[in-house]
Order: structure tokens, then C-alpha cells, then sequence
């Protein structure tokens, strides 16, 4: 077995694991300081990461995620061939096979530490805003929930020629990359956040390639990429696409994301893109209001305005067109990612906004 490990040949795999191994240290040892790792990592070594994959990978015509799963089978289907033409025995080969599987992981750790993932260590948003979020109660959510309707239909009526059917495709311009990119890295400037580089936005085909997983978008951290489905309702979008690229600017939390593309839709000069906005957060709160009183949320749904409950039947619509694949496993996973990284409320997360959102209004509308 000796041998299996410490032939010269596998010296690069066991660089590999020192490598893997050491910069999860690093992380632990960040997570001690956020002060320490957004001054080191968040405001510095990750701005210089950002550029360097921006103005390289960046540039491709394609999504670089598709090359990195082409080339993953490609690596798998190698090892296996390997394999079979080997004449040793079974233990040896799954022993070999399975030494490079965990140099293989540790090398995805290290390059996911390094390329972005120590920004789950940097400080909370909250904290550089001046925010004290605290939980809402019952009346507090219902509160917020009123005050956001009044938001959202507001928002949809100064949509020029929108009527009381759903809201189609002709409000997304063909340069939704830029714009979403433009508005986001506004936002952050106004609070002090470096944007240097400019992260690419892909929209992934065939449309549902996420959906089915209960997934909108993804960022991809060994390219920099933010994705989303291009199977996403039209209106969901602009608010998705604004997600995504918080993450690409160095935001790992899923709550302080949707609270910044919030912020960047709202803020926007773009009538739909504060639509988008207002009705993604609505989505967030009606669904926590849904959980505690299921039975006056359907009188709530009914009184809404014609054309907002058309754009909500719209979205759930087109949703049922990819249904889930796995759903139980993909969310059991993704909360136990979210819960190592730190984040302890897990799929959870993803609500914080509602908490975010109210006292950021709240600070506000106090100055």
C-alpha cells in the first residue's frame, strides 16, 4: 500500500492535498478576524483575482462552466479507461483511483478558497452599513407585507403601456448583462465596495438546466461567472441577474445578495428592473406570511391588484414547466454547504432580506 502513495508519480497529488489542506486552515483562521479578511482578501488580493478572470475568461463567448463539467467527464472517463487496462488487483486500482479523486477534491477546495469562497469570513454587510437587523414578529411582518404591496403596485403602474395581463419578454432589452452589471456596481460604489473588473453575467441553456434543481442562478467561482436560467420568468430576471453578480463582486451571504439586488432594482432610473425588485422582495415576505397564517394569505392574494396576481400566477407558471429533479437532495446539500461556510440558518438564508430590507427603510426614512 506504501507504494500505491509514495510513488514519484503521485507527488503532484499530494501537492494537491498540502495545498487543500492549507488554505482550509487559512479559512479557519480567517473566520476569527473579518476585520482582517475583508481589509486582506475581500478589499485586496480577491479585487486583483476579480480582474485577472474577468479579462481573461471573461472574455470568452461562452459560458465556462460547460467547459469545466466537458472537462470533468472527460477526466472521469480518462481515469476509468485507465483503469480498465491496468491488470492489477481490484483493491490496487479502486486504492489508485480513489488516492486521485481526493487529490482531484482538494485541488477544487483550494482553487474555490483562493477564487472566492474566503469572502464568507469577510464582515457582514449589516455591520458596514450601520444596520441592526432583529427578527420581525407576527404584526411586524404583516405590517411590512401591507407597506410592500402599496411598493409593488405603485411599481407596476408607471410601466409604460403595462395593462392588467402578465408582463411579456418586450420590457428586457438585449443589453440586460450590462445594465444589471451597471446598476449593481453603482449600488456597491455608493456604499464603498471596490468593483473592479466586470464579472460576466451568462444566461445558461437549454432553459431549466437550473430550474429543475430549485436553482434561478449560480455563481461559478472557478470562472467568476454569475449565471441564471434563461428559462427565468421575464420579470424575475433583472432582480436574479442582480443576485448573482453580488456574489461575483465578493457577497457570499445568500440573504445580503437578494438584499443587494434588491437595493440595486429599486434604486434603478429603469421602471422595470423596480419592478423586479419590489415584487421578487413581495415574493419573500408573502411566502414567510404564507407559513404563519396560511389562512388569511389566501384572502390577502385575492384583494391584490388584477395585474400584479397575473404576474404572480405567470411566474409560478412557467416554474411548473421545469419541474424539480431530486428537490429533497439539492436542498439537503446546499444547507449543509451553506451551514459549513458558516452560515447557520442554511436554506433559510435566502429570507434574511425581509429583516435587511425593513430596517435599511427603516434607517432611512430616520435621516
Amino acid at each position: 500500500m506504501e507504494n500505491i502513495f509514495f510513488k514519484n508519480k503521485n507527488k503532484n497529488k499530494w501537492i494537491w492535498i498540502v495545498l487543500g489542506v492549507s488554505a482550509i486552515l487559512v479559512r479557519v483562521l480567517f473566520s476569527f478576524s473579518p476585520e482582517l479578511t475583508e481589509r486582506i482578501y475581500s478589499r485586496g488580493i480577491f479585487v486583483g483575482i476579480r480582474c485577472l478572470l474577468d479579462y481573461t475568461l471573461g472574455w470568452m463567448p461562452f459560458p465556462v462552466v460547460f467547459v469545466f463539467i466537458i472537462g470533468l467527464v472527460v477526466f472521469i472517463f480518462y481515469k476509468i479507461r485507465n483503469l480498465m487496462r491496468t491488470h492489477q488487483s481490484i483493491l490496487h486500482s479502486i486504492t489508485r483511483v480513489g488516492f486521485s479523486l481526493v487529490s482531484f477534491l482538494f485541488g477544487l477546495v483550494f482553487f474555490f478558497l483562493v477564487m472566492w469562497g474566503y469572502n464568507y469570513g469577510r464582515l457582514p454587510l449589516e455591520k458596514t452599513m450601520g444596520l441592526n437587523p432583529q427578527p420581525l414578529s407576527m404584526e411586524e411582518l404583516k405590517t411590512e407585507l401591507d407597506f410592500n404591496t402599496q411598493e409593488v403596485t405603485a411599481a407596476r403602474r408607471i410601466i409604460p403601456n403595462v395593462s392588467d395581463e402578465s408582463i411579456k419578454a418586450e420590457y428586457l432589452s438585449d443589453d440586460l448583462e450590462n445594465e444589471i452589471r451597471e446598476i449593481v456596481e453603482a449600488l456597491l460604489e455608493d456604499l464603498d465596495y471596490p468593483t473592479a473588473g466586470s464579472v460576466r453575467g451568462r444566461m445558461l441553456q437549454p432553459k431549466g438546466i437550473l430550474l429543475r434543481f430549485s436553482t434561478a442562478g449560480v455563481y461559478f467561482p472557478w470562472s467568476g461567472e454569475s449565471n441564471i436560467d434563461a428559462g427565468l420568468h421575464p420579470i424575475q430576471k433583472p432582480f436574479t441577474l442582480a443576485h448573482e453578480f453580488a456574489h461575483g463582486y465578493g457577497f457570499t451571504d445568500e440573504g445580503t445578495c437578494n438584499f443587494l439586488a434588491y437595493l440595486a432594482c429599486i434604486k434603478s432610473d429603469n421602471e422595470f428592473f423596480q419592478y423586479s425588485g419590489y415584487l421578487s422582495y413581495w415574493r419573500y415576505l408573502a411566502s414567510s406570511y404564507r407559513r404563519y397564517d396560511r389562512a388569511n394569505y389566501k384572502t390577502y392574494f385575492d384583494s391584490l391588484p388584477k395585474g400584479m396576481i397575473a404576474d404572480l400566477y405567470a411566474i409560478d407558471a412557467n416554474s411548473d414547466k421545469y419541474p424539480d429533479i431530486l428537490p429533497e437532495l439539492r436542498n439537503a446539500a446546499y444547507d449543509t454547504y451553506l451551514k459549513t461556510q458558516g452560515i447557520k440558518e442554511g436554506m433559510k438564508n435566502y429570507s434574511r432580506i425581509v429583516i435587511l430590507a425593513k430596517v435599511w427603510r427603516e434607517k432611512k426614512s430616520g435621516e
